[in-house]
C-alpha cells in the first residue's frame, strides 16, 4: 500500500456542490481531486444519466419541472429539464468526461459507477468511442475505470470492453465478492470504511488487487482508512481530505 492514498472526489465534490453535477465535478478538479467518481443510470430511451439514485425524489430541487419518479421511466429529453441544486441539471457521461480535465489540459481519471445494470453496455460504448480500447488498457494511465456493486454489470463491461480497468465495490466483503473479483480480474476492490477489516487488506494484497475505501467524511473515518491502508480513498470534500493528509505527513 502507498504511504498516502490518492483522493477520489465522490460524485465530484459532493460536500460543497450539488452531487453529480458539472459544477460538482469542476469543483472537484479545482480542489485537487486526483480521481473523480460519478454514477450512471439509464433513461427510458437508452441514454446514460449521471445520477446516484434510481429516482429523482432526493436530488431534484423544489422548483424543478420534474421532481419525482424513477429515472428509468423518463426520456433523456425529459431528464434534461430536471434541476438538481443551484440550478444545475443532470449531465450525461460525455459531459462529465469533458469536465474531468485540469487547467493545464491533463485529464483526471473518472471512476464510472454503473448503478443500473442496464447501463453497463452504454457506459462501455461511450468509453470506447471517447478514448478507444488501447488508451484504456493501462490502469496507471487509463482515463476511466468502471465500478459497480454488481458483478454482473462488470461482467457485461468486461465482455464489451475488456481493456478498461474494473473496480468491484461493496459495503462489506464476502467470499463470493473475492471470488468474483478474481474471476473478473478487477484492478481494485472497494469497501466501505466502517466495515473494512485488516483481513480484507491482506486478502487484496494476496490477490494483487488495489484497495479503495469509501467514503471518508470525518477525521475519524479518514484516520481509520489510513490505519487500514488503501490505494485510493473516496471523499466528499477533496480539498478537506488533501489538507488532512498534508497535516498527517
Amino acid at each position: 500500500m502507498p504511504d498516502r492514498p490518492l483522493v477520489v472526489g465522490h460524485r465530484g465534490a459532493a460536500a460543497v456542490a450539488p452531487e453529480n453535477t458539472l459544477a460538482s465535478f469542476r469543483r472537484g478538479v479545482a480542489d485537487g481531486a486526483q480521481l473523480l467518481e460519478c454514477d450512471v443510470h439509464l433513461s427510458a430511451d437508452g441514454h446514460d444519466v449521471v445520477i446516484h439514485d434510481g429516482t429523482l425524489d432526493r436530488t431534484a430541487q423544489a422548483d424543478s419541472p420534474l421532481r419525482t419518479g424513477a429515472v428509468s421511466t423518463f426520456s433523456r429529453a425529459s431528464l434534461d429539464t430536471v434541476l438538481v441544486g443551484e440550478g444545475e441539471g443532470i449531465p450525461d457521461l460525455s459531459g462529465v468526461l469533458d469536465a474531468a480535465v485540469r487547467e493545464d489540459g491533463t485529464r483526471i481519471p473518472l471512476l464510472v459507477e454503473v448503478k443500473a445494470a442496464a447501463a453497463a453496455a452504454v457506459v462501455a460504448q461511450v468509453l470506447r468511442e471517447r478514448f478507444g480500447a488501447d488508451a484504456l488498457a493501462d490502469e496507471q494511465t487509463s482515463p476511466a475505470w468502471v465500478i459497480s456493486f454488481d458483478a454482473e454489470a462488470l461482467r457485461t463491461v468486461r465482455e464489451l470492453l475488456p481493456e478498461v480497468p474494473l473496480l468491484l465495490t461493496c459495503t462489506r466483503t464476502t467470499p463470493e465478492l473475492f471470488a468474483a473479483a478474481e474471476e473478473l480480474g478487477v484492478a481494485q476492490i472497494g469497501i466501505g470504511i466502517a466495515e473494512a477489516r485488516q483481513a480484507d487488506v491482506a486478502r487484496c494484497l494476496a490477490l494483487g488487487v488495489q484497495l479503495n475505501l469509501w467514503t471518508a467524511r470525518s477525521e475519524v473515518e479518514l484516520d481509520r482508512a489510513l490505519e487500514l491502508g488503501c490505494d485510493t480513498l473516496t471523499v466528499d470534500d477533496p480539498a478537506w481530505a488533501l489538507a488532512q493528509l498534508d497535516a498527517r505527513r
